[in-house]
């Protein structure tokens, strides 16, 4: 929530009619890419100079093997937007900066490797089922973007179509909340405490990449 009561106070000031009267174009679109879909809401300081507010929404989820369990992961993107475009050539071509305000997270639920288990403890395999490793992994609230972009109607009114592309610099994974879930009453063992000390480590290794997010969206407008 925390994201889209700053969007909430980003898009007041923006809307306020004392602000920006007479500066420039409004200006509402409709978008979907890297970052799910979403919308947003643009105002013209200058000529050259737009300033614009959004949010966006995504779900998915994906697979990943990390040592001797594997993972099912679930990131949740939540992001709201505050970003100012420059056009330096008087066209379409823009240059965008500005920051993400998210409460992006990957959810992971893992179970040990079944063709890792020897062989005399074979029968007992269906048990790694009950047994999860648990956690949630969240990155920095505030995360600086840079891009470019271009807007068919810039300058102009009625319908266009723009693109963004770019990067969200939202900070290295952080791994919160890892632990263990099994009927068995191991979770407090130091072996399984040791365990999921090295397991956190290992997740954010492997999200790593994570902290650098292309951004990459189509945006419909709409100019008044």
């Amino acid at each position: 929530m925390k994201s889209y009561t700053l969007l909430f106070c980003c898009l007041s000031l923006l809307a306020a009619p004392n602000c920006f009267a007479g500066q420039g174009d409004v200006q509402v679109a409709l978008k979907g890419g890297t970052l799910g879909v979403g919308a947003e809401i643009g105002i013209g300081l200058t000529d050259s100079i737009i300033i614009r507010g959004g949010a966006d929404y995504l779900k998915f989820n994906f697979d990943s093997t990390i040592d001797q369990v594997d993972y099912n992961m679930e990131p949740e993107l939540k992001n709201a937007s505050l970003l100012l475009d420059w056009h330096p050539f008087a066209n379409g071509f823009r240059l965008t900066g500005g920051v993400f305000l998210n409460d992006n997270e990957i959810n992971v639920d893992g179970t040990y490797r079944k063709d890792l288990i020897p062989a005399q403890y074979q029968q007992y395999a269906g048990l790694t089922d009950l047994a999860h490793v648990k956690g949630t992994v969240e990155f920095n609230t505030f995360a600086p973007y840079a891009g470019l972009g271009w807007s068919s109607n810039h300058g102009e009114k009625g319908w266009g179509v723009a693109f963004d592309l770019g990067i969200m610099f939202q900070g290295e994974p952080k791994v919160s909340d890892l632990h263990a879930e099994s009927p068995f009453g191991l979770e407090n063992q130091p072996e399984v405490v040791r365990f999921l000390d090295e397991q956190k480590r290992a997740i954010e290794d492997d999200l790593d990449e994570f902290q650098y997010y292309p951004v990459a969206t189509i945006n419909l407008t709409y100019n008044f």
